[in-house]
């Protein structure tokens, strides 16, 4: 079920500060959801927000049993807002994901061992997740019950109600701001994933395969045609699995009633 923005009214907002306690059910560590294809890529801490401070602050309002979102204006200063966190929206569990399904943590690899640094190939892809395009100040109680919630909707698990969390989590992701702003992150995640393996294939292409029967005799060679063949490989999948797929999922995942 879709929540839309509640009008708060007088009543309601007594209610608010217990909301701010709502239960998480945030389960990931820090670093588990750092990692990319082996690396850790997560540059943004709660200072970065502040380098390139964003202009909005979502915050939790509406009642204790349907709580909502109020897209706010960043208050003028020089610390994170009073109760909101520096949140990556897309987050980089979902990129780990699309890499790890669509194999091109292979590639990642593979070029690794002919002397493409993992940190190199991912450095622009760790440029736009941790960088102001995906960065917003998110009320704290929402920011740690949505490391969960990504995870259960790209595995298309259900979704309930009955953590309250979850509803805040959803409206936040509905917001058409956040949607519009996610899906050209995600998009942008796309394309350069697409250039590493237009990469990768070109420099594949230019190591001649060994005649038929013939085998890699040195090292060079072993690491020469194990490259290759995972590229091709990775390169003749159809309908890889991309972010943007991942992460629409994770925007039209409805929470149900429970």
């Amino acid at each position: 079920m879709r929540w839309s923005q509640i009008t708060i009214l007088s009543a309601a907002l007594a209610l608010v500060g217990n909301v701010m306690a709502l239960p998480t059910n945030s389960t990931h560590s820090l670093n588990k959801r750092s990692v990319v294809c082996g690396l850790n890529v997560r540059t943004a801490v709660a200072e970065d927000c502040l380098h390139a401070r964003p202009a909005l602050n979502f915050v939790l309002s509406g009642s204790q049993t349907r709580p909502t979102v109020s897209r706010q204006q960043t208050p003028l200063g020089n610390d994170i807002p009073q109760g909101s966190a520096c949140d990556h929206v897309v987050e980089l569990q979902v990129l780990e994901a699309a890499m790890q399904a669509s194999g091109m943590c292979h590639v990642v690899a593979a070029l690794n061992s002919i002397g493409i640094s993992r940190a190199t190939q991912l450095q622009d892809m760790a440029d736009v997740i941790n960088g102001p395009s995906n960065l917003l100040f998110l009320a704290s109680a929402i920011n740690r019950a949505k490391a969960t919630f990504v995870v259960n909707a790209m595995n298309s698990h259900t979704i309930t109600s009955a953590n309250v969390a979850n509803v805040a989590v959803s409206a936040y992701l509905r917001d058409q701001f956040v949607t519009s702003g996610s899906l050209a992150v995600a998009q942008h995640l796309d394309t350069l994933i697409n250039g590493i393996l237009a990469d990768a294939i070109h420099r594949a292409n230019a190591i001649q395969a060994l005649p038929p029967g013939q085998r890699a005799t040195t090292q060079a060679q072993i690491i020469q045609q194990n490259f290759k063949a995972t590229v091709n490989h990775v390169a003749s999948i159809p309908n890889r699995l991309t972010v943007t797929t991942l992460w629409t999922r994770v925007l039209h995942t409805t929470v149900v009633h429970g």
